[in-house]
């Protein structure tokens, strides 16, 4: 569905045309970019009855909010007449019906509409100065209650709390949310912290970054050649290359990073690298075994060394698993089940019999969960203990449905600690499997590798089985590619497509992308296809082809469900195309009936379907669970998900973990299985078209593919096969450790 345009001449305000402040109250969001980073909202000014359009840079805002914007009148082409809000800080209500709106929005932890109207109808405008300088008064109210009165109590001075330091943050130009989650982080210490060292706060709140501490610094007149500048900026370059898959980066490209990044002389960002080296404290410098000098930061370091030494363990300890007669067991699998091994498949278990580490990589249709329920068979009976895992938790699911045995994620089989806020499962308490099955691979990054290997026994065998030419992990490293360079664990590769697998044109053609090839769009002879490709070129002509793709004709020709059943897949997060504007288009088509303003400021409608950002080991929620809203909460400030079958409760300062999910990125993809996939291939995506990515789109669509946008953003997928390179260290140091080579640092 295109972007609406206003019907009809559109005027500004005639009262408001020429002001530049606003002061007033958020009535309900319009939209909100997936990152947060940009919302459109419908607002009351002060002493106006009409509402008025503010968008722009207003992260964290929320129904019933006072707020004082600063901006300029504009027309938008979307929107019509709006003020662009450049700044605005969050102000307290003066009238009781402000009040009443304030209290009752949700902002204000246990007072929803009822109460507030309550509190309000009793104390009229001296309400708030009721609750800062007399809360037991609040058991006047009629119907209140001690315990509920006690809870409003302290839950207004914790928001009154809140609301001060965030007037004390906003002097330093931070939004309200960043400024709410340096509260969270360092509670009534956030301000002395910024004053402090604000480059502490870019290294430890997610959000915060470099260029922001940077901006705080310059305020508070730290030089541009401090060293706590140069070391944050080097530290900020690492965690921009671990973002980028890279455990590492060469010491001369970390040098022309960071030496861009804070425009010093080469001399004087090198010398702090020198110093930040030899403390060995935030940056570890090491010589590879290719004679490549890499910076590490400590925790990468010790992540990706610490696997390449357990990795190199556990072939050094192989031990064969006990099975005999293993033919004649293989010849039962294939009468139970009426199917035929294929001799690589029969190769692939001897290989993870034998112990020690075993890699199995293929593509779709190649049988790799075939042979994974062939080894579970011939293990029966043999007193084996076996763990299966994979990184995420529909992949686990998966696995679980294919193999019919438990299945779990790997942070669930390692189980975290919430209070130690570690693995319960490590070297000190191993895992008691004799055999650990890791499936789906390939998402595998370096710290979760070092965990799972870290919590294995000596002598346990490992089988890694995934697809080594679909995209590498979100997370920093390339796990099972390294593991097939090195040349150390046995490697069995399935190339042979099953006869069964053949017959779809998604396994077919996934071949074909894979080895350079155009995919097959024809139908079969006297069948239907399961692949399709809509060519549109003009990005609003792909959102409406898209919307009426996945809102109309998948349910009616194949029955699929619209939200649940269907994945819209694309390359990137911004633009027209991207999973911001989309997941915009498609909660309007896929959840018409959300009451968001009336929802009290919830950040989620109820149907909502939602995607987790971040690791939340207390709430056991995984980066890439997707899930749907079904219940919002004004009261408790809370809102509930469930993903899969399993409800999880969330507070309303929580929201930056989730965003929606009518469309995700590829990359984010990763690990899951759909019923049916839309993709969108544009050159609106030049820079990301690449073959594996591509390749793993398609593969994530097990019913039905349908590919929308244009054949030259195909061609150049389909062709391009590099750009995801990336500098780690595991398979040299499987070959040799990193005591062999020089470290420096240390």
């Amino acid at each position: 569905m295109p972007p609406r345009r206003p019907a009809g001449p559109v005027s500004f305000p005639a009262q408001l045309r020429g002001e530049t402040e606003l002061r007033g109250v958020v009535e309900r969001t319009v939209f909100a970019s997936e990152d947060g980073g940009f919302q459109v909202v419908r607002f009351r000014p002060d002493g106006e009855e009409a509402l008025v359009t503010l968008a722009g840079s207003l992260p964290g805002v929320t129904p019933g909010e006072p707020i004082h914007a600063r901006g300029e009148w504009k027309l938008h082409r979307q929107h019509g007449a709006t003020f662009e809000v450049e700044s605005y800080l969050p102000i307290l209500p003066e009238s009781p019906e402000m009040i009443a709106a304030y209290l009752g929005s949700g902002l204000v932890k246990g007072i929803g509409p009822s109460y507030a109207k309550r509190i309000v109808d009793h104390f009229g405008a001296e309400t708030l100065d009721v609750l800062d300088h007399a809360p037991e008064r609040l058991a006047e109210v009629s119907g209140l209650g001690r315990k509920r009165g006690e809870a409003v109590t302290k839950a207004w001075q914790d928001h009154r709390q809140t609301h001060e330091i965030m007037m004390v943050l906003a002097k330093y130009g931070l939004s309200p949310a960043l400024a709410r989650r340096l509260f969270r982080h360092y509670g009534a210490e956030a301000a002395g912290v910024l004053k402090a060292n604000p480059y502490r706060a870019g290294t430890e709140v997610h959000g915060v970054g470099f260029a922001t501490a940077d901006r705080i610094a310059a305020g508070l007149g730290i030089a541009r050649d401090a060293p706590e500048r140069i070391a944050a900026a080097l530290a900020h370059v690492l965690v921009q290359a671990n973002d980028d898959g890279n455990t590492c980066l060469a010491r001369e490209t970390l040098l022309s990073r960071a030496i861009e990044l804070l425009g010093l002389e080469a001399e004087a960002v090198e010398k702090v690298l020198d110093e930040e080296v030899a403390r060995a404290r935030r940056l570890r410098e090491i010589e590879l075994p290719d004679g490549c000098r890499a910076i590490f930061l400590p925790g990468m370091y010790l992540a990706e060394s610490g696997a390449a030494r357990l990795l190199r363990s556990l072939l050094d300890s192989a031990r064969p698993l006990p099975v005999t007669d293993l033919d004649a067991r293989l010849d039962a699998f294939e009468a139970r089940y009426r199917f035929t091994l294929a001799a690589q498949q029969r190769d692939a278990i001897r290989a993870a019999l034998r112990g020690g580490v075993t890699v199995v990589t293929g593509g779709p249709g190649t049988g790799k969960t075939t042979l994974v329920r062939a080894l579970l068979h011939v293990l029966d009976g043999a007193g084996v203990q076996v763990a299966l895992c994979s990184p995420t938790g529909r992949a686990a699911q998966r696995l679980a449905e294919t193999t019919h045995r438990p299945a779990s994620t790997i942070h669930r089989l390692l189980k975290f600690n919430a209070q130690l806020r570690r693995f319960t499962h490590g070297p000190d308490n191993p895992l008691p499997h004799q055999l650990l099955i890791a499936d789906e691979s390939s998402m595998l990054d370096v710290p979760l590798a070092y965990h799972l290997l870290g919590a294995l026994r000596a002598g346990t065998a490992v089988v890694f089985v995934g697809d080594a030419d679909q995209l590498p992990s979100v997370g920093p490293g390339n796990v099972l590619h390294d593991l097939i360079a090195s040349g150390r664990p046995q490697v069995v590769r399935l190339n042979v497509i099953f006869r069964q697998a053949s017959r779809s044109a998604i396994i077919v053609n996934s071949h074909r992308i894979n080895e350079g090839h155009m995919p097959d769009f024809s139908p079969p002879e006297g069948g239907e296809t399961d692949f399709f490709f809509v060519e549109r070129d003009n990005p609003q002509a792909v959102q409406q082809a898209l919307v009426e793709m996945v809102g109309t004709r998948i349910p009616r020709r194949f029955g699929f469900d619209p939200v649940t059943d269907v994945q819209v897949l694309t390359p990137m997060r911004r633009g027209e195309l991207g999973t911001n504007e989309l997941n915009r288009v498609l909660q309007e088509a896929l959840n018409p009936d959300r009451t968001r303003g009336a929802a009290g400021g919830a950040p989620f409608a109820v149907g909502d379907k939602v995607i987790q950002n971040s690791n939340n080991y207390d709430l056991e929620v995984f980066n890439g669970d997707v899930g749907r809203v079904v219940s919002t909460s004004v009261e408790s400030m809370t809102f509930r998900v469930v993903f899969g079958n399993r409800p999880v409760e969330y507070r309303w300062d929580e929201t930056d973990q989730l965003t929606l999910a009518y469309a995700v990125t590829i990359h984010k993809s990763q690990g899951s299985e759909y019923p049916a996939v839309v993709v969108l291939l544009h050159t609106q995506h030049y820079v990301m078209l690449r073959r594996n990515l591509l390749y793993t789109a398609v593969t994530r669509g097990k019913k039905l593919v349908v590919l929308i946008g244009n054949k030259r953003a195909l061609r150049l997928a389909v062709e391009q096969d590099a750009g995801d390179e990336r500098l780690s260290a595991l398979g040299q140091w499987l070959v040799r450790p990193p005591g062999e080579g020089r470290l420096a640092g240390v």
